[in-house]
């Protein structure tokens, strides 16, 4: 999957939403709309972020936060159906790369550069899918991922029972889909709350415009996505060793598959799935971030306090 280039003209700003630190803006592709949340910085290196499941910006405050402190701009993603997006919309993982690969597209024609690509959990999947397909990002920064298409993915879901008869359950989920499409399916009908919580602990986790389920839709097409382990760029995949969800285990099986130019593995502090939302460890995960883009060369802009 390569980068379009924007066309003149394209990819204009129709809304905007000021708040003291980030202004909100909604731009336009041909049958389509995106809002970026952006934490401008000027002169640094810009993070292209993706939330995990269900989630938006609004749930990754402090992380964001500590992201524009450390010396970054943020481009954080409200994806299709996700945050001010309407939750009704349908939409397949293939969905929500494009809306980054085409935020960064008009990142770049709106003059911002170098940038880099960050999620986590789900996002973190995505951010993986996004640093091979694009040929432009700078470097890449998933905060827990795997490859969909191995046997890890599975391991994290309700269907783990099912691992051996994983082709016969994909038939039997894209029927479905066919069938019914906009079915909605619940997060507790495919993974673990008690998984995703555990270990947390001081989470900052606000609950605005989160979403409560996705479309069977978005299942199906999560269960056939294959995300290329070739990266275009250097990568950084962090992980918490308490994480009950994306287990070491998982999280070393997946590095191993990795290709990159540099590639580095970088564990958390404590704090589980959920730790990036911990305010200390976002900081310590900026900073590390950081380290890593000026160790590149890319450019950082700290404020004086």
């Amino acid at each position: 999957m390569s980068l379009r280039p924007v066309p003149r003209g394209a990819g204009h700003i129709i809304s905007c939403m000021i708040t003291s630190q980030n202004v909100t803006r909604k731009i336009r592709e041909i049958g389509h709309s995106l809002y970026l949340e952006l934490w401008p910085n000027t002169g640094s290196t810009v993070v292209l972020f993706y939330p995990g499941s269900l989630s938006s910006p609004w749930q990754y405050r402090s992380f964001l936060r500590a992201l524009h402190t450390a010396g970054l701009s943020v481009a954080a993603l409200h994806l299709t159906g996700h945050g001010i997006n309407c939750h009704a919309a349908s939409f397949s993982f293939s969905d929500l790369l494009q809306d980054g690969l085409y935020a960064e597209r008009w990142l770049r024609y709106e003059g911002y550069a170098p940038i880099v690509v960050c999620g986590h959990s789900q996002g973190g999947i995505l951010t993986l899918a996004h640093a091979s397909s694009s040929t432009t990002i700078d470097a890449a920064f998933p905060i827990t991922g795997v490859l969909p298409q191995t046997a890890e993915a599975i391991k994290l879901t309700r269907f783990f029972p099912l691992i051996q008869q994983r082709q016969a359950l994909e038939r039997c989920i894209a029927s479905l889909a066919r069938l019914f499409p906009r079915l909605p399916i619940p997060i507790q009908a495919y993974l673990s709350m008690r998984k995703i919580l555990a270990a947390a602990h001081e989470t900052v986790c606000h609950r605005q415009r989160i979403r409560l389920t996705y479309p069977l839709i978005f299942l199906d097409s999560l269960f056939r996505a294959e995300v290329s382990p070739k990266l275009n760029c250097p990568l950084y995949f962090f992980s918490a060793p308490d994480d009950a969800l994306f287990t070491p285990d998982i999280i070393l099986r997946t590095y191993s598959r990795l290709e990159a130019p540099l590639r580095k593995l970088v564990w958390l502090p404590k704090g589980g799935h959920l730790a990036v939302m911990n305010p200390s460890i976002s900081c310590f995960t900026a900073e590390t971030i950081a380290c890593a883009c000026a160790n590149m060369g890319l450019p950082l802009h700290r404020r004086k306090l």
